[in-house]
């Protein structure tokens, strides 16, 4: 029931691709990018001394800190578009295990046993997705969640339940 670590070695009999990206494939990489190079520009182009409503209320130092927090946001999407992680999943159908990496957090490669879990929820019903495995006794299992999972979850965890019949999907 515990997480696995396993090799790196992802090639071999009995591996169904199931999921893969990398932080280049992220569109939001490029729109933090995007948006912190909107800001840099603002920030430097922007004479802070005319940055005033038409009321005569002024702010002049709103432009140095979006020029700041536009510096830090592109920085932030070139580094993540420079590094470009790798997350995902997969099933081994040989050793009956749910494989999966995000070298975001760790970059190690991590597995349950498909047997150790009964239940997959997925809930979409909040602007913030969340797909969660549980065991038979109904405890949370560790899992990377949407991160490494594809879109639509629905499809993906209905797939492993075809795989795998005493795997149960919950979603909302």
């Amino acid at each position: 029931m515990s997480v696995i670590n396993v090799s790196r070695d992802m090639s071999g009999p009995g591996l169904v691709m199931v999921h893969q990206t990398s932080g280049r494939r992220d569109f939001r990489m490029y729109g933090l990018l995007g948006v912190g190079l909107v800001f840099v520009y603002a920030g430097a182009t922007i004479d802070p001394a005319t940055n005033c409503s038409s009321g005569g209320e002024c702010a002049p130092w709103l432009v140095p800190v979006a020029f700041w927090i536009g510096v830090l946001a592109t920085l932030g999407g070139a580094a993540a578009l420079l590094r470009n992680p790798r997350r995902g999943s997969r099933i081994n159908q040989r050793t009956g295990e749910l494989m999966w990496w995000d070298e975001t957090h760790s970059p190690d490669v991590r597995s349950l046993k498909l047997a150790d879990f009964a239940v997959i929820r997925i809930d979409t019903s909040s602007d913030t997705s969340t797909v969660m495995l549980f065991d038979r006794r109904g405890e949370l299992m560790p899992f990377a969640g949407t991160e490494v999972t594809p879109w639509p979850y629905q499809e993906w965890a209905q797939g492993i339940a075809k795989l795998y019949p005493h795997i149960r999907v919950e979603a909302d």
